[in-house]
C-alpha cells in the first residue's frame, strides 16, 4: 500500500509535499529522506534543505557562521553545491556531538616575534593587537579565520591598545590615551578619528545596534574613576555622530557586550565594594534594567544571549536570568575559577594553573532549572602550554576555543606569541 506522499507525486502534486514538508525540523527532514526514493527526490528537488535554512538561520546564528566558514574555508563553491544547505545542518550535529564527547582537533600557529595585547574574532577574522614599545606604533594583525592567512597588517596609534573590535568590514580600536580609530578594510584606510576625554586611565569601546559606545575612564582618587560614556549614531564608516553623552560618577566599566535585546553593561567600584549589571536598549542605550547583587568582586563571569554565569574563586558556578534576578542553576565545579566564558550553548572555565573545563550551559524551557542535576563537565583541556601577559587570552564560540600564549625571549626584551585553536568540527 502506497503512501500519501507516493500518491500525491503520481498525480504530479509535487507542490503540496513540498509545502507540507516544508513545516518540519531538520531532524524530521532527515528522517523522512530514509522513508522511500520518492520522499527523498521530493525533499531534494523541492530544494527543502534550503528552505529550512531560510526559514531558520536568523535565529541561529551558529548555521550562519557555518556559511561563512564554508565559503571562505578554501574559497569552496558554494553555489553548485547541491547539497550545501543539508551540510550546514549535519555540521551542526556534529558540533554539539564533539562538545559532548570532547572531540576537537588541535592546530598551533605561530605568530613570530611579536607580542600579542589582545585579540579578538568574528565568524570571519582573527585580530591581534600587537603590543609596542614607546618608539614603536601598536599595529593590528588581521587574518581569515579559516585558512589562517594574514589579510592585512594596519599600523596605527602610538600608545597600547585598550580595546578592539570588529563590525563587518570595520574595525574599532581604543588607545591608552583616549584615541579611538575606526578602520575600513575595504580602504584599509582610517576613517574615523576622535578623542573624547585628554585625562584617561582606560577606554572600553562597543559597536552594535548602528550605535558606538565609548566609555572611558578618569580617575577620581587612590582606586575608584569616574566613567564618561559616549553614544554615537553609526550612519556610514565616515560619518558618525554623537546622540548624547552620560557620566557615570566612582564607578568604571568593566565589560560592554551585546546581544539581539540589551547592550551588557558591568559597573564596579572598589571603594564601594559594589557591581552593577545594567541592560541598555540596542536603540538608545537607555538603562532597561539594572541589578547590584548578582556579582561579587571576586566573581568571573560572562553575559550571553540573555544569560549571565559568575564563576567564584570557591569553584560555585551560578547561571541567572539578569531580568528576573532569578538564579536558574548551580553547582560546584571543584576547581577555582580565575576565568570564565560564554557561548551560546557552553561554560568554559579556566583555573589558576591555566586548564580548561568545558561545561553545558544548562537552560531549557524547563520552569525550574534548578530541579535538574548539576551539570557534569564535558572535558577538560591541559593549559600547560598556556603562558598568559594579556586579557582576554581565550575567546570562545560554538566552533573553536582560541587561545594565545606569550612568552619571553630570555636575555631580551623581546616575546614571542603562538595562538592555539581547538575546533570542534575537524
Amino acid at each position: 500500500m502506497e503512501d500519501i506522499v507516493s500518491l500525491l507525486v503520481k498525480r504530479h502534486m509535487n507542490l503540496v509535499v513540498e509545502n507540507i514538508l516544508s513545516f518540519l525540523d531538520h531532524n524530521s527532514l532527515q528522517s523522512c529522506e530514509f522513508v522511500s526514493k520518492t520522499w527523498y527526490l521530493v525533499i531534494r528537488n523541492g530544494k527543502l534543505w534550503k528552505q529550512l535554512y531560510g526559514r531558520v538561520s536568523q535565529r541561529k546564528p551558529l548555521l550562519q557562521n557555518l556559511m561563512i566558514r564554508r565559503e571562505l574555508e578554501a574559497k569552496h563553491d558554494t553555489e553548485n553545491d547541491e547539497f550545501l544547505y543539508k551540510r550546514l545542518f549535519y555540521a551542526q550535529q556534529t558540533l554539539v556531538q564533539n562538545w559532548s564527547s570532547g572531540k576537537y582537533k588541535t592546530s598551533l600557529k605561530a605568530l613570530g616575534e611579536v607580542s600579542v595585547s589582545i585579540f579578538t574574532m568574528d565568524a570571519r577574522r582573527i585580530l591581534y593587537g600587537l603590543r609596542t614599545s614607546p618608539s614603536v606604533p601598536s599595529s593590528i594583525m588581521v587574518w581569515n579565520r579559516w585558512t589562517m592567512e594574514s589579510e592585512h597588517f594596519l599600523v596605527g596609534h602610538q600608545e597600547w591598545i585598550t580595546d578592539m573590535q570588529i563590525c563587518g568590514d570595520l574595525i574599532f580600536c581604543s588607545y591608552y590615551d583616549g584615541t579611538i580609530l575606526v578602520w575600513d578594510l575595504k580602504t584599509k584606510e582610517v576613517v574615523q578619528q576622535f578623542q573624547d576625554q585628554e585625562v584617561v586611565d582606560w577606554v572600553v569601546i562597543h559597536a552594535a545596534h548602528g550605535l558606538l559606545i565609548t566609555c572611558t575612564s578618569i580617575l577620581s582618587g587612590l582606586t575608584d574613576r569616574d566613567t564618561s560614556v559616549t553614544i554615537r549614531r553609526i550612519h556610514s564608516p565616515t560619518e558618525m555622530a554623537i546622540e548624547k553623552t552620560e557620566e557615570i560618577s566612582n564607578m568604571k566599566v568593566s565589560m560592554l557586550v551585546s546581544d539581539e535585546n540589551y547592550f551588557a553593561v558591568v559597573l564596579s567600584s572598589s571603594s564601594r565594594n559594589c557591581i552593577k549589571l545594567q541592560l541598555r536598549s540596542p536603540v538608545d542605550f537607555q538603562c532597561v534594567h539594572e541589578i547590584s547583587n548578582l556579582i561579587s568582586h571576586e566573581d568571573s563571569y560572562a553575559y550571553h544571549s540573555g544569560w549571565l554565569v559568575t564563576g567564584s574563586s570557591e569553584g560555585i558556578i551560578k547561571v541567572w536570568n539578569p531580568v528576573t534576578q532569578t538564579c536558574v542553576q548551580t553547582w560546584n565545579s571543584q576547581e577555582k575559577i580565575e576565568d570564565l566564558h560564554l557561548s551560546s550553548k557552553h561554560i568554559v572555565t579556566r583555573n589558576s594553573d591555566g586548564k580548561l573545563f568545558a561545561w553545558d550551559l544548562p537552560i531549557s524551557d524547563r520552569i525550574n532549572l534548578l530541579e535538574k542535576p548539576s551539570p557534569s563537565c564535558l572535558f577538560e583541556i591541559n593549559g600547560s602550554e598556556e603562558v598568559s601577559m594579556m586579557d582576554p587570552s581565550l575567546i570562545v564560540d560554538e566552533l573553536q576555543i582560541l587561545t594565545i600564549s606569550v612568552k619571553d625571549i630570555p636575555k631580551t626584551d623581546a616575546s614571542t606569541s603562538a595562538l592555539t585553536v581547538r575546533d570542534f568540527l575537524n
